[in-house]
């Protein structure tokens, strides 16, 4: 993220003249109103809004066209230095040094840092503690290069990992998000144009948003952090205020929905963009994606009210349901059975209970799902015999009103699927039945 000493000024100015309160404002402050019947008006360039369970869509706005994504960068970063602790090859407490490319891009206060020298060493905590509520450039830049080795080797994983979250239209040149040229020749690469900078498509960032979540989510805990210190008491001294202005305590959060992460961005090329997220009390967790929500240049609080407004009508409009295990799914035909002691055999759903967002007034009987079977469940097509309730043979994608119910899969959404089985298990028919029905085949 890059904040100009005069924005930072704005910011300032902004926060001590403005005081929300929840008695005062309330969500119609934001626009918002008790009941979001249409879909909220949003003038960001690209928008999402998803389950971050499951990844289902429930708001979408050009949300496959490919953007500068600026900071939000820094999910797909902070995932690799959580997995590289999880693995135990970095820890914690674990003291790294920087490179002089690393200190110098530091020292630079037109963009988001925090301090750092080459003389001395930095434990991964306080590196990673600056990144995820500051959004210190240097600082994650030092974990990658203590994570892979190099400033390209780390962006050659970061690569590798968005291609395995089933992205494949991203553009990543470097840990941070800023353009080739802001790096340093360096960390750079020479031959990409000085001003390119990461770009993926909101529904990109979204999916790995939901990847981070869903294996690291104890990320929340640093991203819901609205101030802290960096070196207190040493001349680095920073006090770190998040840019995320949603969480509580600052000048756009709302009471009605407690956001706790996730990660801005802003650049010239990205404007003013946000990734955050909100669990309820109902215990329903949402991820949204808001893109060039303004230009870098304005005070960037416009992200906050149009990602509140999406949160708002997400909650306001649509109910979620279950679809229990053992349920017929209507629309779901039987299917053939080879060799069994019946000819066929309906199917439920299997497995685990699935959540599902439905439009509120409607009911969970109104889903309906087409069935494929996996190949090897099957012989010549037919399920094969003898397969016991609560093996999974196949799936089955959702629809509602003969609209395929979407989740994010990386650069392609996919269908909702869930899991069949066999109603009852099937038994396999004895070796004269087998035969009689062959003979019978004949003729």
């Amino acid at each position: 993220m890059r904040v100009a000493g005069k924005l930072k000024k704005v910011m300032i100015s902004l926060v001590a003249a403005v005081t929300f309160t929840t008695a005062g404002l309330g969500l119609a402050g934001a626009g918002i109103t008790a009941q979001a019947a249409t879909t909220p008006s949003i003038s960001a360039k690209a928008a999402i809004a998803v389950d971050a369970g499951t990844g289902q869509i429930l708001y979408d706005k050009n949300s496959t066209k490919p953007m500068a994504i600026a900071s939000m960068t820094k999910m797909l970063s902070t995932y690799l230095v959580l997995q590289a602790i999880h693995q135990g090859k970095l820890s914690w407490n674990q003291k790294i040094s920087v490179s002089k490319d690393v200190a110098k891009m530091s020292q630079n206060t037109e963009y988001a840092n925090v301090p750092l020298l080459a003389t001395k060493t930095y434990s991964v905590r306080e590196l990673y503690n600056a990144t995820e509520i500051y959004s210190a450039n240097a600082a994650i830049t030092a974990l990658g290069d203590a994570v892979a080795g190099t400033p390209h080797k780390f962006v050659t994983m970061m690569r590798q990992t968005a291609k395995s979250f089933g992205i494949t239209d991203a553009t990543i040149i470097n840990a941070s998000g800023l353009t080739n040229k802001e790096v340093g020749s360096a960390i750079g690469y020479s031959n990409v144009a000085a001003n390119a900078e990461n770009e993926m498509s909101a529904q990109d960032v979204a999916t790995v948003a939901q990847k981070l979540l869903a294996k690291y989510p104890e990320v929340l805990t640093t991203s819901s952090i609205a101030h802290a210190w960096f070196e207190k008491g040493t001349s680095s001294a920073t006090k770190m205020d998040n840019r995320n202005y949603m969480l509580k305590g600052l000048v756009k959060h709302y009471a009605a929905l407690p956001v706790d992460g996730l990660k801005t961005g802003t650049s010239t090329k990205a404007g003013n963009a946000f990734t955050g997220t909100v669990k309820l009390s109902n215990g329903n967790r949402i991820i949204t994606v808001v893109m060039h929500a303004g230009a870098a240049n304005d005070n960037g609080t416009e992200r906050f009210t149009q990602t509140a407004q999406i949160m708002s009508y997400v909650y306001h409009n649509y109910t979620n349901t279950t679809l229990a295990k053992n349920n017929t799914i209507k629309g779901v035909k039987a299917v053939d059975v080879q060799d069994g002691k019946v000819l066929t055999s309906d199917l439920v759903a299997n497995g685990t209970s699935t959540k599902i967002y439905l439009p509120t007034g409607t009911d969970a009987s109104e889903v309906t799902g087409k069935a494929s079977l996996k190949k090897s469940a099957t012989t010549a097509g037919k399920l094969q015999a003898p397969v016991k309730n609560g093996k999974t043979v196949g799936t089955a994608n959702l629809s509602l009103n003969k609209k395929t119910i979407q989740v994010v899969d990386g650069t392609k959404s996919k269908p909702l699927t869930v899991n069949v089985t066999p109603k009852k298990s099937i038994e396999k028919a004895n070796i004269f039945v087998r035969m009689w029905r062959g003979v019978k085949s004949w003729f």
